[in-house]
Parts: structure tokens; sequence; C-alpha cells
């Protein structure tokens, strides 16, 4: 009988999938009642929305690891790679408070040494952050073991290391520009309601966010396709959906750096 205990990667993916989401609680109440900006948005904005980005990341990941069989599941690899993200995480979300709660950025902010130093920090941490998703993606495909279908299987390699790559390329875009925009944002230029998406000039964040969404939309469709298609229809939808999605990742790159705003896209 397969071993069936939760190992250490799951339960510290878990663990930090729960902090963030306390992360979250705090930051929406701090929200509603501290009504301070950074630039045109409220200081907590940002630790609000990384809270919710990296919480999913961390129980995706959680789900995936459990599923795998025991050799993988409760071994040290993963378990180092789970404390990794999960510290990672930690790091950058108790920066990205701290900043909020002094009003100042955390991103692009290169005002003094240390903050240099702490934007080139978080960067190392968000690349441990992503790598920590090939790394889970690799190991369910390698694991015989694991109980993951053929289709789900390359559902979650694809997503996973396909995202991952895919998350790398547009954040070290944005980073190398110091600025998400292609272009100038006016002073109240019009924007996305809750992502805060320029309607103006081009956007990378919107590359980005499918980039490292990308991590569970593609797994999602090899679960429903594995469960409602038989195997090679299966694996088929899996592949134009990983396909597509890329796909859709790469326009919205070339037309951002293109200087294109969101409805100019298509």
């Amino acid at each position: 009988m397969m071993d069936a205990r939760p190992g250490t990667a799951e339960l510290v993916l878990w663990t930090g999938a729960l902090v963030m989401a306390l992360m979250l609680a705090l930051a929406a109440v701090l929200w509603t009642i501290d009504k301070r900006l950074i630039g045109e948005v409220s200081v907590w904005a940002k630790p609000m929305k990384f809270a919710v980005s990296l919480a999913v990341h961390m129980a995706t990941l959680a789900l995936v690891v459990g599923l795998l069989g025991a050799g993988w599941r409760t071994g040290s690899l993963l378990a180092l790679v789970a404390a990794a993200c999960a510290l990672a995480s930690l790091g950058e979300m108790i920066w990205i408070i701290v900043q909020a709660a002094r009003q100042q950025a955390s991103h692009f902010n290169l005002a003094t040494p240390f903050t240099r130093a702490m934007y080139t920090a978080m960067a190392a941490g968000a690349v441990v952050i992503t790598l920590s998703a090939a790394a889970v993606g690799v190991a369910a495909f390698l694991d015989r073991e694991a109980e993951i279908g053929p289709a789900l299987r390359m559902a979650v390699l694809l997503g996973f290391v396909g995202g991952a790559v895919l998350t790398l390329i547009t954040a070290f875009t944005i980073g190398s520009r110091l600025s998400p925009h292609v272009g100038t944002h006016p002073p109240g230029g019009a924007r996305m309601a809750l992502t805060g998406w320029s309607f103006v000039v081009g956007d990378l964040r919107i590359a980005h966010f499918l980039a490292t969404h990308m991590i569970q939309a593609i797994p999602l469709v090899g679960l429903i396709a594995a469960r409602s298609l038989p195997p090679p229809a299966a694996m088929a939808a899996v592949w134009i959906a990983a396909v597509g999605w890329t796909g859709l990742v790469w326009l919205a790159y070339q037309q951002a750096l293109a200087g294109r705003p969101l409805p100019r896209l298509l």
C-alpha cells in the first residue's frame, strides 16, 4: 500500500500558503483604515496582490506534491525546494509590507544602497520561487509512482516548466527596464480595476500575469481533460492549451513592448 502520509515538502508548502493568506488578511484590514497612497494606489495594494499570488503558487505546488509517490513526496530534495520557496516568499512579503508601512516603493527603488541591495535580493528570491515550480513539474513527470495520468502528468510538466520560463522572461524584462510600462503612463491615466494595468501605454504586467498563472491554468486543463476525454484526446487538449497559452503570453509581451495598451492587444 502506498504511504499516504504528507511529506515535509507538502507540509511546508501548505504552511507557507496559510502564512500568505494571513498576511493577505492583515493587509486587507490595513487597507480599510490606512488611506495613504504610493503613486495613485493604496500602499497596501501591492502586499495584497503579492500575498494572493504567493498563496496560490504554494498551494498549487502542495497539491501536486501530494500526488507524488512516497520517494519524491517524503524525500529531502523537494523538502529543500519547498523550504527555499517558502522562505523566499516570506522574505519578499516582509519587505513589501515594511515598505508599504513606510509609504515607500518596494520595487524599482534604487534611492539608497540598501534599497538597491534589497531590490537585488527580491529578484533572487523571485527566481527561487519561480524555479520551485519547475522543480516540482520535473519531479511529477519523472515519478512513475505518482497518482497522475499521462495527460495530467504532461500538463503539470508543461504548465510548471513553461510557466516558470515565461515568468522569468517577462519578470527580467520588467526588472531591466525598472518599470512595467512601455511609455509614460500619465497621472490619472485609465487603469484596469484591481490589477492596475495601464489602458494608456504598454504594460508588461499583463504578459507576466499570464506567464505566472500558466502554472495553474495548464494543469487545470489537464485535470478536466483527463476526466472528460479519451486519453489521446486529453493529451491533445493539453498540448493545444499549452501552445495556445504560450502564444497568448508572447502576444501580450510583444504588444506591450510595442507600447500598445491592453484594449489594443488584438
